[in-house]
């Protein structure tokens, strides 16, 4: 007995088969496709987003370093301006003791002049008698050159005193000059190495200016 034999394909089964492998084909390639137009579009949101960050991140060290800027400009200003008002009434005190020695001069010496004695201790004084001893009349005599000695000290301690307050000026202006300098050069805020520096005022003048007005060293 013959066995039954399979249907052989046919053209339309063919064809039918293509068409469908076709589409199976179209189908993967449109996936693929679509699989790459949303990873391209993640990364180009994800550049996006990492450039927005970035603009971002810069204003805002841009905006720090303005501020920090202007903050520390308007410290300088008003430190300058508070240093130059200290010096000049530093100054002033300096020239008006000087106008007090002198005027404080004269009117002893006037006194001297006429038979008044010049104390040996602290306060300084002038003193006139109605009558001289002989011991009254040495003093009186050697009244005069010690007046003239108390003057040169109290002049040459005042100019002193001055002196070193426009030398201290002029040591700050140029210590800070180098640290504004080596800040520049740094890429940092100037000024920061002054701290040890900030005090150069009328603080170490005591050891230099010892003598009040009227006395004696």
């Amino acid at each position: 007995m013959t066995e039954p034999t399979e249907p052989r394909p046919t053209a339309r089964d063919d064809d039918a088969s293509k068409s469908r492998h076709r589409r199976m084909f179209a189908g993967l390639l449109g996936t693929l496709k679509q699989s790459k137009t949303k990873n391209d579009n993640e990364k180009d949101v994800m550049a996006k987003r990492k450039s927005i960050e970035e603009a971002v991140v810069g204003k805002n060290e841009e905006i720090s370093r303005e501020l920090r800027e202007a903050q520390f400009k308007a410290f300088v200003e008003k430190r300058d301006v508070d240093e130059k008002i200290k010096f000049d009434l530093d100054m002033k005190y300096k020239e008006t003791e000087k106008a007090f020695i002198e005027v404080q001069y004269e009117e002893w010496k006037n006194l001297i002049s006429a038979g008044g004695i010049l104390t040996t201790t602290e306060p300084m004084l002038v003193y006139t008698l109605n009558t001289h001893t002989p011991e009254t009349q040495a003093k009186a005599q050697t009244s005069a050159a010690r007046l003239e000695h108390w003057k040169t000290q109290q002049l040459e301690r005042i100019e002193n005193a001055i002196n070193t307050i426009i030398r201290r000026r002029e040591e700050t202006a140029a210590w800070r000059e180098k640290a504004r300098t080596q800040g520049e050069e740094n890429g940092e805020d100037v000024d920061v190495e002054l701290e040890d520096h900030e005090e150069l005022t009328l603080e170490g003048l005591e050891d230099e200016d010892t003598t009040m007005i009227g006395g004696e060293e």
